[in-house]
């Protein structure tokens, strides 16, 4: 096989392949600050916009072509977002007028890593302004091999995305099973068929106000589950532990699939353990509530929950992440501008009791999808770390990937 030498060149830019330009941003990608239309002249479309001032109304004029890219212009600045379906540009975003020769999923990667952010326009309220962006030279490649660059970060970040695609459905999964058996009390009766519109006998219980199937009781969480406080100093931390804060935890989703360095850790924190159960109880109300994927540390505005034996964890897990416990540990929490729950209230949550044949059969269901998620959330970090060195060194010509045949 006959090999080619890479050639490279000295440029403003530093070395870079023989067969790169050097351009500048608005040569590559034109950027138009998006619009702020006065309310009579929204016209009837199909998606609201909200406009600055609090109005708000259907925006159908000036839609965008896709495929195309935004960057926030105004707060929360220069984190590019790639479209790929027609769009309504809003006036806080500057979004992609017209690609010059150029990829557009390329130009949304090389946004990446311009540190866009670091061109703040404004002073009280961060600002990105188009004139300051569109002179940043940029290397650009010949636009087969931009395909082909942004082919292989996309296929990365497909997967990931599929990944969290999955988690969403397996949890939805998890909540309709944990629903059906717990709530409507459809579990599977000893042939198999759901207990309850099978004629399963149910006893009314007086203090709930309902009728339970024959064998289970009133409870609380606490009977099923404990709070262990395993305290730990910022110097006793070992480096590379895992360190999950509620800024890591996401609202709604039981998969965690972020997390931090405790090398930056400088206050004691809790420590937890692969498949314990994290609670926000700072602002409970934000529904932070999901499953370790590794042991780690967490913040103490996060409670660590765990069951008292294994083959309860699935039925606590749904417990304590569904919105009706949230509501609860809202309602029950202390303070006025930073409300917080603690365990002692958490523990007295009404419940009802299965028997324990019930629980494991119901753990064995569920275990195999919580473990699933958290198998998803280990790929996806792995991927990510591939792909984010991975990315200045395609960007700069360092590493070259093979030129598809078109």
């Amino acid at each position: 096989m006959k090999t080619t030498k890479i050639k490279f060149k000295r440029t403003e830019l530093g070395m870079i392949p023989e067969d790169w330009e050097v351009k500048k941003l608005g040569d590559a990608v034109t950027f138009q600050r998006g619009y702020d239309l006065p309310i009579e002249k929204f016209k009837e479309g199909k998606y609201p916009v909200i406009k600055s001032n609090g109005l708000a109304g259907y925006h159908s004029e000036f839609k965008a072509k896709s495929p195309g890219v935004l960057l926030g212009r105004s707060g929360k600045i220069g984190e590019p977002m790639f479209i790929d379906e027609d769009y309504w540009p809003h006036n806080t975003t500057l979004f992609s007028k017209e690609f010059h020769q150029t990829n557009p999923k390329f130009i949304y990667y090389l946004l990446k890593t311009l540190n866009l952010g670091n061109y703040n326009a404004g002073s009280a309220v961060p600002t990105l302004n188009r004139n300051h962006i569109h002179p940043i030279p940029i290397a650009v490649p010949p636009l087969c091999e931009q395909s082909s660059i942004a082919k292989s970060l996309s296929d990365l970040d497909s997967k990931i995305e599929l990944n969290q695609q999955m988690n969403k459905a397996l949890e939805a999964v998890g909540q309709a099973i944990f629903k059906h058996w717990f709530v409507e009390f459809e579990f599977p009766n000893e042939e198999g068929k759901p207990y309850k519109s099978s004629g399963g006998e149910m006893v009314y219980n007086k203090e709930l106000g309902k009728s339970l199937p024959v064998g289970w009781r009133q409870g609380s969480l606490g009977e099923v589950a404990d709070n262990p406080r395993r305290g730990i100093q910022a110097g006793a931390i070992v480096q590379g532990t895992a360190y999950i804060g509620l800024e890591h935890m996401p609202r709604r989703s039981i998969a965690l699939s972020d997390w931090g360095a405790s090398e930056k850790v400088i206050s004691n924190k809790f420590r937890f353990y692969d498949g314990e159960i994290l609670f926000g109880k700072l602002r409970p109300y934000f529904h932070k509530v999901g499953v370790a994927p590794v042991d780690g540390v967490c913040s103490t505005d996060i409670l660590v929950i765990v069951p008292k034996s294994p083959e309860w964890h699935s039925f606590v897990l749904f417990h304590v992440s569904s919105e009706e416990f949230v509501n609860y540990t809202d309602a029950t929490s202390t303070g006025t501008r930073m409300p917080r729950s603690n365990w002692e209230d958490m523990s007295r949550y009404e419940l009802v009791i299965p028997p324990v044949g019930v629980v494991n059969a119901f753990n064995e269901k569920i275990a195999p999808l919580v473990q699933k998620i958290r198998a998803n959330i280990l790929q996806s970090r792995i991927l990510a770390e591939i792909r984010n060195p991975l990315l200045p060194e395609l960007m700069s010509g360092k590493i070259r990937v093979p030129v598809e045949a078109r």
